[in-house]
């Protein structure tokens, strides 16, 4: 592969033939492109009272080019002031120009509070939009522009006709709220605040509920939908159903899901494992492998989530306290690597889950997710036969909550490039902040 400031400019069978400023030998490794990550949240912009070792754009893009990835989209809603606002969005994307080492694209809220940022958003750049199903409003007002809110159906309507507009897709977080308040306070006033109670606190119903609702509306206003997270055995057959009638619905799951059950959180993960949604059955993990394997699943994400070690023992105690989430982008690569040398994933799909399908969906398959000519030279070199063990004390971000600590993986990264340049190499960071560079779709350039 020849490299001409920053894209592909040829693939050569060999390079013995080739005079280049500079050779990167991957000797015996395997070279794919990319990886892509659609779901991070960065904890930015930060406000004051922001704790000291909260994960920022430094940290998390520093996590991800050591775990294989050269481009992230990062969430509208863990920022002081959210990405839900022109005004919001603009701020954020300063600090990212000034931070970010790899690539970045950002999502715009779409809420009931803000129907009418949607298309601003969209002119300024944003990868696609976000929005909670959520129907009890919260004290925290910021979240308004990106949830349903009191209005119910009709306003999750107006809000899907309002993202269709743009044609960017839409991501949804699909669980029912008052199932899951009703199900908590069943639990807190029996006196279950254990690991246990959590799964219980939102069962299947509250994902499946949610995500035919967000099917229905789709098919009425034509919006391209992404379910979040997918989790469950009943969402993925909805999923599927949705696809055979034509439908631009489209499933992300993440690692959690296909290797963790609710088991090994109240066996040993204890908080460290409370994720929104939870881990679920045997059954249900399971059930995820077959929509991966069978393209029901369409891309893989992390949910990237870090949280202070203080603000998941608290937990201990009750687990309704605990934060919400864990951290991924170290991990999800090795992770799929052992998956791929056990036999039970193919190395083309896993190309085609964390490179090539998101950047198809997200309408930047003109310039990420692959290695052909004319694209940026994102590409990562993989030692498939490199044993090692996953340890949070090895990992750069700030987060402590790491659920497959102790994890022996079967291949790692040792070499991630974004646009030509090296940003990691053998486990150490030599990229700049700065470096990376803002992503977006082609539909509004011009028009802003």
């Amino acid at each position: 592969m020849i490299i001409d400031n920053g894209k592909v400019k040829q693939i050569k069978k060999s390079g013995s033939d080739v005079k280049a400023d500079r050779i990167i030998d991957a000797e015996e490794n395997l070279v794919i492109p990319g990886c892509i990550d659609p779901h991070i949240h960065s904890r930015e912009p930060q406000s004051p009272n922001t704790p000291i070792n909260q994960e920022d754009f430094s940290s998390v893009t520093r996590a991800a080019a050591a775990g294989g990835y050269t481009t992230v989209f990062d969430m509208p809603v863990t920022g002081h002031p959210p990405t839900t606002t022109l005004e919001g969005f603009k701020i954020k994307k300063n600090l990212a120009e000034k931070k970010c080492l790899i690539d970045y694209a950002l999502y715009g809220g779409a809420g009931y509070g803000n129907r009418h940022e949607i298309m601003p958003l969209a002119m300024a750049g944003v990868i696609a939009f976000k929005i909670f199903t959520r129907e009890i409003e919260l004290e925290d007002k910021s979240w308004n522009g990106v949830i349903v809110g009191k209005g119910g159906s009709e306003a999750f309507l107006r809000i899907m006709n309002e993202v269709a507009k743009t044609r960017l897709p839409l991501s949804i977080h699909c669980e029912d709220d008052r199932l899951i308040e009703f199900q908590t306070n069943q639990l807190k006033s029996q006196g279950k605040m254990k690991a246990s109670a959590y799964s219980k606190s939102a069962p299947n119903a509250s994902e499946f509920i949610e995500v035919s609702r967000s099917i229905k509306l789709a098919k009425k206003t034509g919006t391209k939908i992404i379910i979040a997270h997918l989790s469950t055995a009943e969402a993925a057959s909805m999923v599927k159903k949705a696809k055979r009638d034509g439908l631009h619905v489209y499933a992300e799951t993440c690692p959690h899901y296909l290797l963790l059950t609710n088991i090994d959180m109240v066996e040993k993960l204890g908080p460290y494992g409370k994720i929104y949604p939870p881990l679920r059955s045997d059954h249900d993990r399971e059930a995820l492998w077959t929509a991966l394997k069978n393209k029901t699943i369409d891309f893989l994400a992390n949910d990237h989530a870090p949280h202070s070690k203080e603000s998941k023992e608290l937990g201990w105690k009750n687990i309704f306290n605990a934060s919400f989430g864990v951290p991924g982008l170290e991990t999800a690569l090795p992770l799929m690597l052992t998956q791929v040398n056990q036999g039970r994933l193919d190395i083309f799909r896993l190309v085609e889950i964390m490179s090539r399908k998101p950047a198809m969906i997200f309408g930047i398959n003109g310039r990420k997710g692959d290695l052909g000519v004319g694209m940026d030279a994102d590409f990562v070199i993989v030692d498939l036969k490199r044993e090692d063990v996953l340890s949070k004390e090895n990992m750069y971000t700030k987060s402590s909550a790491n659920v497959f600590d102790e994890y022996h993986v079967m291949g790692r990264p040792i070499l991630t490039a974004v646009r030509g340049e090296t940003i990691m190499q053998n486990g150490e960071i030599v990229g700049k902040a700065g470096y990376g560079e803002f992503v977006s779709t082609e539909l509004f350039q011009g028009k802003s």
